[in-house]
């Protein structure tokens, strides 16, 4: 095996020139790190450095050493790190859900800051739909889902915490059929055209069927950025929250389709597991609700 005294002998040489200025930086007197060196290259059967001249050049097989032991060393100094993050409660790893519903722009300054914090923190951004979100909560596959709504599942253990509340908004595009009809529209009127649908992601959880009662046609995209595209392509009708509905409204890219019932306000959450929550996790939760990360989007 490979001692790791012997890839930071070869790692110093190369950067510092010489065996005695690597011998100085790793605290050392020269001859250990010739010994070192030496040492590896009759373990291993090769030839490290060309020492027949003046100065010590690495051979092509020196040099393969040297790449490859980097590696091994930065892998070894993110290990150390790792380990002691653990140690005192951050998780090397987390990974959130952001429902698709919700824009992922508001979040990564708050990531950025966290990763300036915690540089070995692996985190991991994942898109849900719907129960998708809830059934990568329950089955371990995240350790927080942000824009969830509904009921969690039954069992669940989890906690939650509302960020507030999205309104949802009936629009097609200016030159569909369904613009054309006297507002406010019956909404059986409504039934024959293809309804635009965010398909759930969940893969064993129930899944849900938000506004499908009584629809003829349907036509399923897996995300709110194909779902928008879709209408301004003048394919169905759908529902879009207000955040992004309302700007298209004023440019003409969309209209609003007034069925004359009340908007509906449907409140959002974060979830999460407490008895799995790590300091990471209640950072990010707690910098959410200070900063109000989503007060532009939600009432």
């Amino acid at each position: 095996m490979i001692p790791l005294e012997a890839l930071q002998a070869l790692d110093a040489i190369d950067r510092k020139g010489s065996f005695a200025a690597a011998a100085e930086e790793l605290f050392r007197v020269p001859s250990a790190i010739t010994y070192t060196i030496k040492k590896l290259e009759e373990q291993l059967n090769i030839k490290l450095f060309d020492r027949n001249k003046q100065r010590a050049k690495l051979t092509p097989t020196g040099k393969l050493m040297l790449e490859k032991g980097r590696e091994i060393l930065r892998q070894v100094q993110q290990l150390e790190a790792q380990a002691q993050q653990t140690e005192t409660g951050w998780e090397s790893h987390l990974r959130i859900v952001v429902d698709t519903i919700i824009p992922c722009e508001p979040f990564w300054p708050l990531l950025n800051e966290l990763k300036q914090q915690q540089p070995w923190l692996h985190i991991q951004v994942i898109d849900e739909a719907l129960s998708g979100s809830w059934e990568a909560l329950t089955a371990d596959r995240a350790d927080l889902i942000i824009g969830v709504s509904g009921d969690e599942p039954a069992g669940a253990n989890c906690q939650r915490h509302c960020l507030g509340h999205l309104r949802m908004q009936l629009c097609c595009n200016p030159d569909h059929p369904a613009a054309q009809l006297a507002q406010p529209i019956n909404r059986e009127q409504l039934k024959d055209f293809t309804h635009i649908l965010v398909n759930d992601s969940a893969s064993y959880l129930p899944q849900r069927n938000v506004g499908l009662l009584g629809i003829r046609q349907t036509l399923s995209v897996s995300n709110l950025q194909q779902k928008v595209s879709a209408l301004c392509h003048g394919v169905g009708i759908s529902h879009l929250p207000s955040y992004l509905a309302d700007p298209m409204f004023e440019t003409g890219q969309l209209v609003h389709l007034d069925t004359g019932a009340e908007h509906s306000f449907n409140p959002f959450y974060m979830s999460w597991k407490p008895s799995q929550s790590g300091k990471a996790n209640d950072w990010l939760r707690k910098k959410i609700i200070e900063e109000q990360v989503l007060a532009h989007l939600l009432s």
